[in-house]
């Protein structure tokens, strides 16, 4: 698929993996590279509610920042020739799931736990991982969400990778 073609089809390519994967960082690097627009649902969602994701998560729960989440990502997904960089459990909503697989480019970035541990074990804005014990959170929320990460049209594994590799690894993947 020629970058030209890919720009005719109109698919949005979207980002989906656990917390601290890269989906933001290697979706950003993307969208320079191939010229497209680059929403990272997460700030987004801190942009449109003007308060931070641990902030909402506190002060009104994980159902109401589920549902801003749900909002917000099918606006997005809306949006033609755009990369998208989802949170780590927006894939889990069926709607947004659905969404994705029958009209965008769907990309799991797979990563270790161990490395996802060390990435995030520094990271305050991280609800979910908040008073907990990385280790088992992120082998809890694995079980969990693997099952739909791996419908994703492509899977990446980043555990020993830098960015520029991993945009490598995608524009080949995709054919760019």
């Amino acid at each position: 698929m020629s970058k030209k073609r890919l720009s005719q089809t109109k698919k949005n390519i979207v980002f989906l993996g656990h917390m601290g994967s890269g989906k933001s960082t290697i979706g950003r690097g993307l969208s320079k590279k191939l010229g497209l627009d680059f929403y990272d649902t997460d700030e987004e969602i801190e942009k449109k509610m003007d308060q931070k994701i641990s902030q909402i998560f506190n002060e009104s729960g994980e159902n109401v920042f589920r549902n801003i989440e749900k909002k917000i990502t099918i606006k997005l997904l809306n949006r033609k020739n755009s990369i998208i960089a989802l949170g780590g459990g927006g894939f889990e909503e069926s709607k947004i799931r659905k969404l994705i697989l029958n009209k965008c480019i769907s990309i799991w970035l797979k990563c270790d736990l161990n490395i996802l541990k060390k990435r995030c074990k520094v990271s305050k804005k991280r609800p979910l991982l908040s008073n907990k014990n990385l280790k088992l959170e992120f082998e809890r929320l694995d079980k969990i969400r693997q099952k739909n990460y791996s419908k994703a049209k492509f899977t990446i594994d980043v555990s020993k990778k830098n960015k520029n590799q991993i945009i490598k690894e995608i524009t080949e993947a995709l054919k760019i």
